[in-house]
This record gives structure tokens, sequence and C-alpha cells, in this order.
């Protein structure tokens, strides 16, 4: 019996409503900052529809990456399923639950083998800590916190 592949997960505070976190995970060009920790210059394309296909392209204009929004919850939950992804079908899941005055965000990527989520540690971290950083940044100048 081959044991199951590893997922890897974040969690983290974010000083920002739950509607902030929301539109830096879902905004193409607040996509594209943090994104850039995985590549610089990449972005999304996607409708946000559940069942509609999500593509990241390079700056280059190929394809890196292809799947499609599985679960689309404003404010709640965002998860992008990876199935024909060459390392192995895959899926980026974000949940976001509000608290009192911040915003608990948990991302799981994953089932990848190994070496390759070994390889996305670094790029995960770096991302989330951008996801937050550009959460809180906004909510200031917008006025919400």
């Amino acid at each position: 019996m081959s044991k199951p592949m590893p997922v890897l997960k974040r969690s983290l505070e974010i000083d920002a409503p739950a509607g902030e976190v929301w539109r830096v995970l879902t905004n193409p060009e607040l996509v594209r900052e943090w994104a850039s920790a995985y590549l610089d210059g990449i972005s999304i394309r996607t409708s946000w529809r559940e069942g509609e296909k999500v593509t990241w392209k390079a700056p280059n204009g190929a394809t890196r990456a292809c799947g499609k929004v599985a679960a689309f919850k404003p404010g709640r939950l965002l998860r992008l399923d990876y199935p024909d992804d060459p390392r192995g079908a895959f899926s980026d899941i974000f949940e976001i639950a509000a608290n009192d005055r911040t915003t608990r965000l948990e991302f799981t990527t994953g089932p990848l083998g190994e070496a390759d989520l070994a390889a996305l540690e670094g790029q995960v971290d770096e991302a989330i800590r951008e996801i937050k950083s550009l959460a809180e940044e906004s909510a200031q100048i917008r006025g919400v916190r």
C-alpha cells in the first residue's frame, strides 16, 4: 500500500477584513503581484466562475498551468483544481475566516510528490507573505482598517 502524497499547508492572521483578503486573491492585478513569488510577471486568466477554466500565463505568453475553478465562495473559499498537471493532479485551496479584527487565511496545495512540494515551499511562503502585505496595505489605503 503506497502512502498518500503530502500536502503543504500554511495558515496566518491578516490584519484586514475578509473582503480585502478576497480582493487580493481574485483581482488579476493583485494576483500578478503575489503570484510573482512563483514566476515574475505571471498572470491569471479566468472568469472566476465555478467549473470555468483557469490559465496561468508566463510573460512570454506560454501557458504555465491550466486548471479549473472548483469552488468560488466570495470571502470564504477559493479552490483551483489542476487535474492534468504534469506533476499529477493537485489543488490550491484558499480558506478565509473572519475574526473580530483580523482574517485567518488557510492555504493548502497538493497532493504532490515530496520533491515537488519541497521545491514549492519557499515560493508558497513568499506568496502568502505577499498576500498578507497586499491585503493589509489595501485595507489601510481604502480606510477599512
